[in-house]
């Protein structure tokens, strides 16, 4: 659901260069090893992709949403409340979407590259699945079903991911009472933890809220390891986007996340 942002694109991307770079300079300074080398060059290169499928995508996904707008018997007000409805309903919608991604098949084969990165910063929050942009607007029919604007809708999603990029960091630790309603970088390192008592845990995009009413959610209680369960995978960024596909159609085709025993690939940092 791409929203264009015009001539202050330059600005936001100058503004998250700047971010990335004191995240580098605060883990070099206090020795995080917040960053690989490989692997940061890994993300940037997945980010260019993704931003590429945007616009190869985003006339399918406004077609879709603007399909089922149509259909709606229902057309809310262009209004502040309106607006606060439908992120709040767009968030509600995510947890859901970012849920089943974990728990079903075929969804898990476009979310394992986001947690295919052994080390948690900014630049992991962009490890996105570059086919990703043909499902996520399926999530969202009902939003536009219930009349809440397609513009609304968009801006809602786009601000929503554009939080959880904040949230990819070691820089902030817990963040006391803020933990209770709000998703914060302690929150999300526990869902990219592989430890077993972090998996599947904290699927909230801004609020962590619905975590904490349909029980999968779990404070920061020890150290977080990083990754799938079954270990480093690649540096390939096109062998990252399209594991998932690949695992998905073997026999034994458990999701990586999910599999704490025998590792389905074995593969060495150096690959």
């Amino acid at each position: 659901m791409k929203h264009h942002i015009g001539p202050y694109r330059i600005y936001i991307l100058a503004l998250l260069f700047l971010l990335i770079t004191a995240e580098i300079i605060w883990s070099w300074k206090k020795e995080k090893g917040s960053y690989e080398v490989k692997e940061t060059f890994t993300n940037l290169a997945i980010f260019a992709g993704f931003q590429l499928s945007k616009y190869l995508f985003a006339g399918y996904q406004l077609t879709i949403l603007g399909f089922f707008d149509h259909l709606s018997p229902l057309q809310l007000p262009r209004n502040g409340w309106s607006f606060l409805l439908t992120f709040i309903t767009a968030d509600f919608i995510y947890y859901w979407f970012h849920r089943i991604s974990h728990n079903w098949k075929p969804l898990w084969a476009f979310h394992l590259i986001h947690h295919s990165g052994m080390h948690i910063n900014l630049t992991s929050s962009y490890r996105l699945n570059w086919f990703s942009a043909i499902i996520s607007p399926l999530f969202f029919i009902p939003v536009a079903l219930l009349g809440m604007p397609i513009n609304f809708i968009a801006i809602s999603y786009t601000l929503n991911l554009a939080y959880q990029f904040l949230l990819h960091t070691e820089v902030v630790d817990k963040l006391g009472v803020i933990e209770k309603v709000l998703n914060t970088p302690s929150s999300h390192r526990v869902h990219h933890g592989s430890n077993p008592i972090y998996i599947d845990k904290n699927f909230g995009g801004v609020f962590i809220i619905w975590d904490r009413l349909f029980g999968t959610y779990q404070p920061e209680t020890e150290k977080v390891n990083y990754g799938l369960t079954t270990g480093f995978l690649s540096y390939n960024p096109f062998k990252l986007v399209m594991q998932g596909f690949i695992d998905w159609f073997k026999p034994d085709n458990s999701p990586r996340l999910k599999d704490n025993s025998t590792p389905v690939l074995e593969a060495s940092p150096e690959e």
